[in-house]
């Protein structure tokens, strides 16, 4: 664990963009860790938590029993607040379902109207067209025929 932790040094170990981006503005050239650094950043609103995954196996027991009282406390206080954000969330996916789908119906609707236009738009043109080469391809096809019946015996051997 160096003892400058650094933007880069976030980033490097997973903190997530918010806490980078707040970091990098509280201490754009680092932060020495020195006591009283720690309890600094988190009133400055970082969270700090996550540096206990660089303490050893026997400090990190000691830590989450230190810790454990303050965690219930917070998730106890919390609760609700996250109980009514996650109720939030998914009645605003469920209306953003139901319009995603209602849209993607309009779009396959409108679609479609715009294919039978094209087609219908299209047809009379296509229709002269093939009129038009059909003489072509018969005479192409007759002048392939010709051509292939001089290769007929090794058609046959083949």
């Amino acid at each position: 664990m160096p003892k400058i932790i650094t933007s880069k040094f976030l980033k490097t170990h997973g903190a997530c963009d918010e806490q980078v981006a707040l970091f990098a503005d509280l201490y754009p050239d680092g932060t020495e860790l020195v006591p009283g650094s720690l309890l600094r950043a988190a009133e400055q609103g970082l969270n700090v938590d996550w540096l206990a995954k660089f303490l050893s196996k026997l400090a990190e027991c000691a830590y989450n029993e230190a810790t454990a009282p303050a965690k219930r406390a917070y998730h106890e206080a919390t609760a609700s607040a996250q109980c009514a954000y996650d109720e939030a969330r998914a009645s605003a996916r469920r209306v953003c379902d139901e319009a995603t789908v209602l849209a993607e119906c309009a779009y396959r609707e409108a679609r479609a109207s715009a294919k039978r236009a094209y087609n219908e738009a299209t047809a009379s043109a296509r229709r002269a067209r093939d009129e038009a080469i059909a003489p072509a391809e018969c005479a192409f096809d007759e002048a392939i025929a010709l051509v292939l019946e001089q290769f007929l015996p090794e058609l046959i051997a083949a």
